[in-house]
């Protein structure tokens, strides 16, 4: 697997030889299909969580209340994709669930420099990659002009931010952002479905509130830089493990 499950493959058997892990299928919920085109993948929820726990990770009882949800992203998956990478990065309001403007972070996969000359198809003004994608290029899926994704509201979405915020609590909250992916699954006995974790994320072009960004990252600096005082003058040496050689 590669990064973010780029590395995905799918098989319609597993009969000859190898080490398989076979998972039971995830199907867009009825909600979620109905802003889709047809044909389309798993199409998921990326949430960024931070947990002020992880400035003092000495810390054994941290708290929910220390964990917060930043942003949403619905990544409304492009027709015959293989997986959500491929899609129409819409904007989520995690307070009420409204759904924002969408763009794109296709570029971002785009490797080499055909891609960015005119005829490199990537899909630009010049026939090349586009250089850059700005919120509100979409309100609509380009795959399914008649279907208004703008202005609707993602049901379930406090369960969904209660979710990802007890996982980061539970799972590691000494870990100071978290991308989650999270499904709406048509399966009604696991409706809401956390798909996958994600240590080093990005915010896949969602919104969110600066102040609380930054005053997060100041005090987590702060505290870090506190730390490296409190070291140096304790004359401490942290020894690092190789994974490689472990």
């Amino acid at each position: 697997n590669e990064e973010g499950g780029l590395g995905i493959f799918f098989y319609k058997n597993a009969t000859e030889g190898g080490d398989w892990i076979l998972q039971e299928r995830i199907d867009n919920s009825d909600w979620v299909a109905s802003l889709l085109p047809d044909n389309p993948p798993l199409s998921t929820f990326r949430f960024i969580t931070q947990s002020y726990a992880s400035i003092h990770p000495e810390n054994k009882s941290p708290k929910i209340e220390e964990i917060s949800a930043l942003s949403c992203v619905f990544r409304a998956g492009r027709k015959g994709a293989a997986t959500d990478h491929s899609s129409i990065l819409f904007d989520v309001d995690v307070n009420t669930g409204l759904i924002g403007g969408g763009t794109t972070n296709e570029h971002w996969y785009k490797l080499g420099l055909r891609p960015m000359l005119p005829g490199g198809g990537g899909g630009g003004d010049s026939g090349g990659c586009k250089w850059r994608s700005f919120h509100g290029e979409y309100h609509t899926h380009p795959d399914c002009d008649n279907i208004k994704v703008t202005g609707q509201t993602v049901p379930n979405i406090q369960s969904m931010i209660q979710l990802v915020c007890d996982s980061h609590l539970k799972l590691c909250s000494d870990v100071p952002l978290v991308g989650w992916d999270v499904v709406l699954s048509k399966d009604p006995k696991l409706p809401v479905c956390l798909l996958e974790v994600n240590l080093s994320c990005n915010f896949f072009r969602g919104t969110f509130d600066k102040k609380t960004y930054l005053d997060f990252l100041d005090a987590s600096i702060t505290n870090l830089q506190a730390m490296r005082l409190t070291t140096d003058s304790d004359k401490k040496v942290f020894k690092t493990n190789n994974i490689g050689t472990m």
